[in-house]
């Protein structure tokens, strides 16, 4: 695909989940009286602008970012309706909607995909079959398990039994029947013909580490995706927590940070690979915005919804003076944080 479409297809996935992220503020800014000053698709320059009531609606040059500009966002006003002087609660809703609605937005993508391109999909961890002679065979799994914990952790599609796989010794609960049983299994390495099929059991180059199980498929209906769809992006959520987790353990290294770069570059691959990748990855991405904008974090949504909830223990307001420090030290540090992982994006392209 050529560089242009790239740029594009990165231009219209980024204006479609600021636009929902910004839309998700402005809503409930008007639902609960808030005095929007402007509604505005993009930044820089205004390229068209129409004013409707009290807001101006504009679509700027520059087609990244956005933004909903609601009066005493920032400070104190003397308006009745202003952001500042509304109750606690309601402004916790106009920050919490932005990440609330790229989260739904998320969900609905996945939806979509589910709904459109997957002709079947794994719904549950049902076992369809144990191969013999295989560590899962020998451990006691059979045909019909339901596999509900792995390692501890709480199972719910295949992707995160996938993820939680950590290749050595696994400590398996399943549902059998009205049964709760655990089962310790130890992965052996396999080679592995085209089909993905045991050819034997090996730790030459090339081999698989593997137990020796099928999960069972399951048809299509509209309850099955809702459900699947659910899951998985519950799932895509919890991707964020355990990639900062093993960045805070060191497990995995502050090298492997992506930013825009790195995003575009995999919106060109998944663009390429096929529409369903893409609309994935904007799923994932979207997602994963909703949920680090809700980190209480400087400079983000859950920043300042950290200041309300010290406003609600203290029984006042923290200092302007402060807040306003804060969130101007929070947002640097994201700005060099971000620069930071652009310049591992471009350390990648350029050491290939």
């Amino acid at each position: 695909m050529s560089s242009f479409l790239t740029v594009i297809y990165a231009l219209l996935l980024f204006s479609v989940i600021i636009f929902v992220h910004e839309f998700g503020h402005f809503i409930f800014a008007k639902i609960f009286g808030v005095y929007v000053h402007e509604f505005a698709i993009g930044m820089g320059p205004a390229i068209f602008k129409k004013k409707k009531g009290e807001t101006l609606y504009s679509v700027r040059l520059v087609p990244m970012g956005g933004y909903c500009k609601m009066e005493g966002e920032d400070g104190q006003s003397d308006n009745s309706r202003a952001f500042s002087n509304k109750s606690k609660t309601k402004r916790l809703i106009i920050l919490s909607a932005g990440a609330v609605m790229n989260l739904l937005l998320g969900f609905i993508v996945v939806l979509i995909l589910n709904f459109g391109f997957s002709s079947n999909f794994y719904v549950s961890t049902s076992v369809a079959n144990v191969l013999e002679n295989t560590p899962a065979y020998t451990a006691g799994l059979r045909a019909g398990d339901k596999i509900e914990r792995l390692n501890g952790k709480k199972v719910n599609i295949r992707s995160e039994f996938m993820v939680y796989n950590n290749k050595e010794d696994m400590e398996i609960t399943v549902k059998r029947g009205r049964e709760t049983l655990t089962f310790n299994v130890t992965p052996k390495s396999y080679l592995l013909d085209e089909s993905g099929n045991i050819i034997k059991e090996s730790s030459e180059e090339g081999s698989h580490k593997l137990i020796g199980i099928e999960f069972s498929k399951e048809e299509k209906t509209l309850l099955s995706v809702i459900k699947y769809s659910y899951f998985e992006s519950l799932f895509i959520g919890k991707t964020i927590f355990i990639s900062l987790g093993q960045l805070i353990t060191g497990e995995v290294s502050p090298d492997n940070l992506s930013g825009p770069v790195g995003i575009v570059k995999e919106i060109n691959t998944a663009a390429n690979t096929g529409f369903d990748y893409l609309l994935y990855l904007m799923a994932l991405i979207t997602i994963n915005l909703g949920i680090f904008n809700l980190l209480p974090l400087p400079a983000l949504d859950g920043g300042r919804i950290l200041f309300i909830l010290i406003e609600a223990v203290i029984g006042k307001p923290v200092s302007l003076k402060y807040e306003g420090i804060i969130h101007a030290i929070g947002f640097m540090l994201l700005i060099l944080l971000m620069l930071y992982a652009t310049w591992n994006d471009i350390l990648r392209i350029f050491t290939k």
